[in-house]
């Protein structure tokens, strides 16, 4: 065989091989685009059916009035509340002693202040 001859041959084989390379890398991209479309319009699909859905099941939806009538208890306490008390602590004691039924505590301990104690 010639030497033109093997280089031709692999001149050949070299074009075939990266036009092939070329052609398959090409054709990749047709089907991940073909691919991208079909899950785009899957996409669609199901978002169309999602909305659907949801628009029936609003208009579905019917508000109900109800009324609530329930019963409204009041309980009224009376509490006598001294607001302006004059009275002594000494006359405290005796009105405690009397509503408690107790003997009142003298607020000295029950002992009586020595005479010099109280200057008039």
């Amino acid at each position: 065989m010639s030497p033109t001859l093997i280089v031709g041959a692999l001149l050949v084989w070299v074009s075939s091989v990266g036009f092939s390379v070329w052609y398959g890398m090409d054709l990749g991209q047709d089907k991940e685009f073909a691919k991208r479309a079909r899950e785009d319009e899957i996409v669609k699909k199901v978002s169309d059916a999602a909305q659907i859905a949801a628009a029936t099941a609003i208009a579905a939806n019917r508000p109900k009035n109800v009324t609530n009538v329930q019963e409204v208890r009041r309980e009224i306490q009376e509490k006598v509340v001294y607001r302006e008390c004059v009275n002594t602590p000494g006359v405290l004691l005796g009105i405690n002693a009397a509503l408690t039924g107790e003997r009142p505590n003298a607020a000295g301990g029950l002992k009586l202040p020595s005479p010099g104690s109280a200057k008039r």
